[in-house]
C-alpha cells in the first residue's frame, strides 16, 4: 500500500513541475518586453551613477539631484517603456552637465 502511495505522489509531482514551469515561461514570454525595458532601465540608471561619481565638485549638487530623481524613477510604478525614455532624458541632462 505505501508502495502505491509513493507512486500516486511521484506521479501528482511530475505533473506540478511539469505545469508549474509550463505556467512559468508562458508568464515570462508575455512580459518579455516589460522585462527587456527594466533591464535596459537598469543599464541606464547604473550609467548615470558612473558619471555621476565623475561629476567635478561645481556640478556636484545638479549632477546629485538628476541621480536621486532617477533612481526615484527607477523605482516608481511607471510603465517599462515610460521609465526607460525619462531615464535616457536624465542621463543626457548628466552628460551636458559632466561635459559643460
Amino acid at each position: 500500500m505505501v508502495f502505491v502511495y509513493i507512486i500516486v505522489a511521484a506521479i501528482l509531482l511530475y505533473y506540478a513541475i511539469k505545469y508549474g514551469i509550463r505556467d512559468g515561461l508562458i508568464d515570462r514570454d508575455a512580459n518579455k518586453d516589460k522585462l527587456i525595458y527594466l533591464q535596459k532601465s537598469a543599464d541606464l540608471f547604473e550609467e548615470i551613477g558612473n558619471i555621476h561619481r565623475t561629476v567635478g565638485e561645481e556640478n556636484k549638487v545638479k549632477a546629485k539631484s538628476i541621480y536621486d530623481e532617477s533612481l526615484d524613477v527607477l523605482l516608481s510604478e511607471m510603465e517599462p517603456s515610460e521609465k526607460y525614455n525619462t531615464l535616457v532624458q536624465y542621463k543626457q541632462d548628466i552628460d551636458h552637465i559632466n561635459n559643460g
